[in-house]
């Protein structure tokens, strides 16, 4: 079976498929304002696939229209699959870590991808990369940086894997709806591979990046879908949402992450009203007086804030704390506590009342 294939085929349908939504998932990404980090990086992740998808579509059409040699356009679409497993496992180190400082040691990770990408881009005098080229994945005969392209991607791609599922496992439990679809993500490509290798299912040039596109997709599903950043094991979840006090999580934007039901029950509000919206959304009408000006302090300090204040439309008193949640001197967010100072403080009134009307009578008798 040689390259020239019909334009048409059912694999450039999954090709063209994938490509189109690839776009509508980075538009997602992208559209969240302001975007995390994980965010950030999931979109690079789709920008290699990007690049991968739409790299093998024109080389398909130049192929088939233009009678063009393939492999000329295998040095473009290398530049994604090269550096697309990079960009996995910075999405897995940000998913555990919720915020990395990428230092210096982060870029040694570039140096093999642009090994081989420049040895694609010489492949003709050396033939580094490619020994033979087709477009049927088990007629490849590769060169020293082809297989090292795919030990050390592989080898990245297992790296992620694992790290993210024990890190979920850690947290909500292995077989937690997270896992499942990472586990599945993860054989998703491997099996599309194996099957090509051993014949038994015819794969091409194609095949990768439909492979991949899935598994992204699964994977930004774990991510995105069952709660963005807020892997708690069940048993927490059932304890603070028994506390009598008040949470709220919030990441280094200033965006809510978490909070528990007795803050909704107490302060009137619903789900879809706290949770991914900024805290600036709650001052609106001055309901939460000094709130922003603490969080910017905290923010920039490691030392507690706290406060006691009246909230008006609810009619309680509570006494607010305010602490950063820093990890490696590393700002991740905010946390604040609401104790209800309600009961406190009508007993105090109600002490203050009785000793001025004690006061009172002792001045009546004098």
């Amino acid at each position: 079976m040689s390259y020239e294939l019909q334009f048409l085929d059912i694999s450039f349908y999954l090709l063209v498929f994938s490509t189109l939504f690839t776009i509508f998932l980075m538009r997602y990404v992208l559209k969240a304002k302001p975007m995390s980090q994980i965010q950030r990086i999931l979109a690079y992740v789709l920008c290699c696939l990007l690049i991968i998808c739409i790299g093998l579509i024109v080389q398909k059409f130049f192929v088939v229209f233009f009678n063009a040699e393939p492999i000329y356009f295998e040095s473009f679409v290398y530049i994604g699959t090269c550096f697309l497993p990079v960009m996995v496992f910075l999405l897995s180190e940000s998913f555990v870590k919720t915020k990395v400082n990428f230092s210096k040691k982060y870029a040694l990770l570039f140096i093999i991808p642009t090994i081989n990408v420049l040895a694609l881009f010489t492949n003709g005098f050396f033939h580094l990369f490619y020994k033979h080229y087709s477009f049927l994945l088990n007629e490849m005969e590769c060169g020293p940086c082809g297989y090292l392209h795919i030990l050390y991607s592989y080898a990245l791609f297992a790296i992620s894997i694992a790290k993210m599922l024990f890190h979920i496992a850690q947290t909500s439990g292995f077989f937690s709806k997270q896992s499942l679809l990472i586990i599945i993500a993860t054989f998703v490509p491997i099996v599309v591979n194996v099957l090509g290798t051993l014949n038994i299912l015819p794969t091409n040039v194609y095949s990768t990046p439909i492979s991949f596109a899935i598994s992204v997709f699964l994977i930004s599903i774990a991510i995105f879908r069952f709660n963005f950043l807020n892997i708690a094991p069940i048993a927490l979840e059932k304890v603070v949402n028994r506390m009598s006090d008040c949470y709220l999580v919030l990441n280094d934007k200033n965006i809510i992450v978490d909070f528990n039901m007795p803050f909704l029950e107490i302060f009137k509000l619903k789900d879809s009203q706290v949770r991914s919206h900024p805290i600036s959304n709650l001052n609106k009408d001055g309901n939460f007086p000094k709130l922003e000006s603490a969080i910017r302090t905290v923010s920039v300090s490691s030392k507690t804030i706290s406060y006691d204040t009246y909230f008006k439309h609810i009619n309680k008193y509570f006494h607010v704390e305010f602490s950063s949640i820093v990890d490696k001197n590393i700002f991740l967010g905010t946390l604040i506590l609401f104790k209800d100072t309600t009961q406190h403080e009508e007993d105090m009134k109600t002490i203050k009342d009785n000793q001025d009307m004690l006061v009172e009578r002792e001045r009546f008798a004098s």
